[in-house]
């Protein structure tokens, strides 16, 4: 099942971001990773289990917390599509 974990983690250089990217693709079901240094937020889409990821970002060095863990949004194009076939 698909689904989009957000995680918490200090990541504001370059090197730290770098790091946590590597950490995090090693693990099999990954689709898509997105790191934020402004926000300082690890959003991982795929099969992963999110205590993998966790365990992962944690023996790259950094702390990680979950904010959040759910479906993953919905593609712009299938909204926008069915929201003219409502009409």
């Amino acid at each position: 099942m698909v689904q989009k974990t957000v995680l918490k983690v200090d990541v504001s250089c370059h090197k730290c971001k770098t790091k946590v990217l590597k950490a995090v693709l090693g693990l099999q079901g990954i689709d898509k990773v997105e790191v934020d240094g402004a926000t300082g937020t690890l959003s991982v889409t795929g099969d992963a289990d999110p205590y993998e990821i966790i365990v992962k970002v944690r023996k790259a060095g950094k702390f990680a917390e979950i904010m959040s863990v759910g479906p993953p949004p919905a593609p712009q194009k299938q909204v926008e599509e069915s929201k003219a076939q409502g009409k």
